[in-house]
């Protein structure tokens, strides 16, 4: 009984890991290894660059600090469990392989929570393990009384946190209808992201604001569940000595914690039932009918075969995969907590920040969920999860260039959509036509010219390229999102300020466009040119495994 017992929990522990990017063996314990040295170094990092400022740090400037692990514990924790947000319940695989096995009921339910418990601790343990001693040590007050506060507050944070997405998943699970729980989760991931996000923004901006942000018994941040550990944190290694707030913060996590572990115990039998359920009932599938007008304005926008079926290709594995759906909702969430910062102007008012609307960072919105929509586009579409239909394409004798051409149509339809989204918010904020008609032709430019550059070597129908080891570069990555960003977004203001000064700079920026794009396709073209003659002395058929028997 036991011995069944671990062999389902190693499964499904290492069911967290393994998908059809990251397999099993050397490549599941580097990413493993990858993944928990990303959540254990920031707080090591924290830890030692604030060293130098004890013990002269003040007591808000304490605070501060202590805030900052219990905030990284709370945002590490809900994010993983947002990460892992299919693999939370078994999936329909699981429930089909295992369920017709001489199982006891209560085993599969128990081996799924000691494998998600496993899973949890092991994030909760690496991304507080540094910090919990290294605080402590460089703080030099009184170690073992702070090493208690901190792990006790750090723990019931990331606990929380993880609850909370477990506790609101299995209550949508429950209650949403089969059709539209898929699309009411993204929603919510995306909102969690954004969330979380805004979190880790508000620290850096209003961080040395901590005094007037708790003042008045922390009112105004009654709703932040991180302030409420930083209570009990403050309760624990002060007592009486603690500020004011931290009687009602320690109160209301107490609480939450209380009511996040109840809701939890009630909520996943039921989710679990639910998703057994779905996982074997067979399901009616109204894809004709719901997809009769979609259908019809592709045809109409695209008119070669090959085309449209790489950009049909697409739409249902983005629709159908929920795995994309974490990936976008990663992205675009982190692009709209940006754009929501930059779109606030905060100033201080006897220490409280105030925030408000700013015209300058309004500007930003548009380039920043732009891009970060197209960069998840361009990130989702790497990742092999539909190698057994890559066949298809290269058989049928289209040419590599039409499908290009989907992921690039596929891509752009994207990024415009999220143009005309921020026009309307814009609008409804009380932007006028002159500015409005600034914002749409250069979100239109910059959708087309992101798209060319993003996907300048793309050479593959999405989702069907082999992951190649070595390809990704860090430092490259960090270029692009931390060092050209910056520049670039500061660029699109002062371009869309002065555009709106001189319209007639307008037809500079349309014209700008083309030329742009008629370069970028000439070197694509080359390099499709010279893929398409490497594919075709191999024969893609290989990969039904044929290839030895027709040789014979």
């Amino acid at each position: 009984m036991f011995e069944t017992v671990r062999e389902l929990t190693t499964h499904f522990f290492r069911r967290f890991f393994e998908n059809d990017v990251v397999q099993g063996g050397d490549d599941m314990v580097t990413t493993v290894a990858r993944a928990l040295a990303v959540v254990a170094a920031p707080g090591l990092m924290f830890a030692f660059w604030m060293q130098n400022q004890y013990p002269r740090r003040s007591l808000w400037g304490r605070i501060e600090d202590e805030y900052f692990f219990v905030m990284f514990s709370f945002v590490v924790m809900a994010g993983v469990a947002v990460f892992e947000w299919e693999m939370l319940f078994p999936d329909r695989l699981d429930f089909i392989v295992l369920t017709p096995l001489s199982l006891r009921r209560w085993e599969m339910p128990a081996s799924k929570a000691a494998a998600l418990a496993m899973f949890l601790s092991f994030f909760l343990g690496a991304a507080n393990l540094f910090g919990v001693v290294m605080l402590p040590a460089v703080s030099k007050g009184h170690f073992w009384r702070q090493l208690g506060a901190q792990a006790a507050a750090v723990l019931s944070a990331g606990i929380f946190g993880a609850l909370a997405v477990m506790l609101l998943g299995g209550l949508l699970l429950c209650v949403l209808p089969t059709r539209i729980f898929r699309s009411v989760s993204l929603v919510f991931r995306l909102l969690a992201v954004t969330a979380l996000a805004l979190l880790v923004i508000h620290y850096a901006r209003f961080g040395d604001s901590m005094q007037g942000l708790l003042a008045n018994g922390g009112e105004r941040m009654r709703w932040v569940p991180p302030f409420w550990f930083l209570g009990l944190y403050q309760a624990i290694q002060h007592g009486g000595a603690a500020p004011e707030f931290a009687s009602t913060m320690t109160h209301r996590a107490d609480i939450a914690l209380a009511l996040a572990l109840l809701g939890v115990t009630i909520v996943y039998p039921l989710a679990w039932k639910r998703m057994r359920r779905l996982a074997i009932e067979e399901e009616v599938s109204r894809a004709g009918s719901r997809g009769g007008w979609g259908s019809g304005m592709t045809h109409g926008m695209i008119r070669r075969p090959a085309e449209r079926a790489v950009f049909h290709f697409i739409g249902l594995t983005m629709a159908r995969n929920s795995r994309y759906h974490v990936y976008m909702a990663i992205y675009f969430g982190a692009g709209l907590a940006l754009a929501i910062s930059c779109a606030t102007h905060v100033q201080t008012v006897a220490g409280v920040p105030q925030a408000s609307l700013s015209s300058f960072g309004l500007h930003a919105v548009m380039p920043l969920l732009v891009f970060w929509t197209i960069a998840g586009l361009k990130m989702a579409f790497a990742f092999p999860l539909q190698l057994h239909a890559r066949w298809i394409f290269r058989s049928t004798g289209a040419s590599l260039e039409s499908g290009i051409a989907a992921v690039r149509k596929w891509a752009l339809g994207c990024g415009v959509s999220v143009v005309v989204a921020v026009l309307a918010a814009l609008a409804l904020s009380g932007w006028g036509i002159r500015e409005l008609l600034v914002q749409a032709v250069c979100g239109v430019c910059l959708c087309a010219v992101l798209v060319d550059s993003f996907f300048f070597a793309q050479v593959s129908v999405p989702f069907s390229q082999p992951r190649r080891p070595g390809r990704t570069s860090l430092p490259l990555i960090l270029t692009l999102y931390v060092g050209i960003l910056a520049p670039f977004l500061f660029g699109m203001i002062l371009l869309e300020l002065r555009i709106e000064r001189h319209l007639w700079l307008l037809m500079a920026a349309i014209c700008f466009v083309p030329l742009v794009h008629a370069l970028l396709r000439w070197l694509r073209e080359r390099s499709v040119l010279i893929e398409e003659e490497r594919e075709g002395a191999g024969g893609e058929l290989q990969l039904l495994g044929v290839s030895g028997e027709l040789s014979a």
